[in-house]
């Protein structure tokens, strides 16, 4: 999913962060997933890295001078990324991608979940299921629910544009 231009997020793929500087490309791919980390400039591969933290930075010299790219989540739940671009010291780009979803479960559909989650709580306490297919019984429908009615939805800011 294309957020804007300069920015490409996808499940499967990671985020692609791309940053231009002085007729150059500057390209950072990271995978959440993998952990997989790579800046690029005009297609050359100039830092990389495995990393899961929830912070990372990337150091590198363009065109004589010393260059950074800052990767950091925010937030309590981590839904803020934002990706930042220094050449010499100075702030020359940094994105803000938010994480949300888009759409309502509906009311019934919450409803007929919190219903089956108490006919298995019954169940459960009379020892007629056990733990796991109680777990089973609950978690699997309400993922469903959740996957059915809610789309997960990134926002893309460009920090610096409001200047």
């Amino acid at each position: 999913m294309t957020t804007n231009e300069n920015v490409e997020v996808s499940v499967n793929k990671g985020m692609l962060f791309k940053f231009n500087f002085n007729n150059k490309l500057i390209t950072y791919d990271c995978s959440p997933v993998s952990g997989k980390e790579v800046v690029m400039v005009d297609g050359e591969v100039v830092s990389e890295s495995k990393n899961y933290k929830v912070s990372t930075s990337h150091e590198f010299v363009l065109d004589g001078q010393a260059a950074k790219i800052y990767l950091s989540l925010k937030g309590f739940t981590k839904n803020v990324t934002v990706c930042e671009f220094f050449v010499a010291g100075e702030l020359i780009n940094a994105y803000q991608l938010t994480y949300g979803t888009k759409g309502n479960i509906p009311l019934m559909a919450k409803f007929i979940t919190l219903t089956v989650a108490a006919m298995v709580g019954w169940f459960y306490a009379a020892q007629v299921i056990d733990t796991w297919l109680a777990i089973a019984i609950v978690l699997i429908p309400s993922v469903a629910i959740m996957f059915k009615f809610e789309q997960p939805n990134w926002t893309c800011e460009d920090l610096l544009k409001s200047e």
